[in-house]
């Protein structure tokens, strides 16, 4: 049981690092897109899962996805998911910046940069590594990537998505244990980028 809790605790430090954040623009944005109603609904969800309200400040590297270093936000949301049975996990986080291609490429950058993560959380060890991973297109430009990870000897798995449609950049995730089923991924990605601005 101890195990199970420390697990997905862990889970929900690695998706989950800034909770439900709305949206939120600076003075710099006069009138920023309606990025909270662009995010995927509970309704789009199987049956089964449920808003996640918990929230964390992140893992290493692939803690505040959508925020990289110098590169100034406009406006951002973002919601989280969870099957009710505790996995899989899904997080869905949208973020617009003053140049949206530059704000891609540095997102993508850190993430390809990111390979190794280990640390402790709560009192549990981990260790693993982050790639690059093949996965269709999307919008105008997108990199999925795929996280292995170990915690005291349990297999957990993450993939990730960054997509830029437009002036959109969109951080999707999902975790799983022992690893995610692609195809379940990708079907929530295709519904996600669906609602982004053509």
């Amino acid at each position: 049981m101890k195990r199970t809790v420390v697990i997905m605790a862990f889970a929900a430090a690695l998706i989950v690092p800034v909770g439900l954040l709305g949206t939120v623009a600076t003075a710099a944005s006069a009138s920023p897109p309606n990025l909270a109603a662009m995010l995927l609904k509970i309704g789009q969800m199987p049956t089964g899962w449920a808003v996640y309200s918990g929230s964390s400040n992140g893992l290493g590297c692939l803690a505040n996805v959508l925020e990289p270093k110098s590169i100034k936000q406009t406006a951002r949301a973002s919601v989280e998911f969870v099957d009710e049975q505790n996995f899989p996990a899904v997080t869905e986080r949208l973020a617009t910046f003053r140049i949206a291609k530059t704000g891609y490429k540095k997102i993508v950058a850190n993430l390809t940069a990111c390979t190794r993560l280990s640390g402790t959380t709560g009192d549990e060890k981990f260790t693993g590594t982050v790639g690059q991973m093949s996965f269709p297109h999307y919008g105008d430009a997108s990199k999925a990537f795929e996280a292995s990870l170990t915690v005291e000897g349990m297999a957990y798995g993450e993939t990730i998505v960054i997509v830029r449609k437009g002036n959109v950049v969109m951080d999707f995730e999902e975790a799983d244990i022992p690893s995610v089923d692609v195809s379940q991924f990708q079907g929530f990605v295709e519904k996600a980028v669906a609602k982004l601005p053509p």
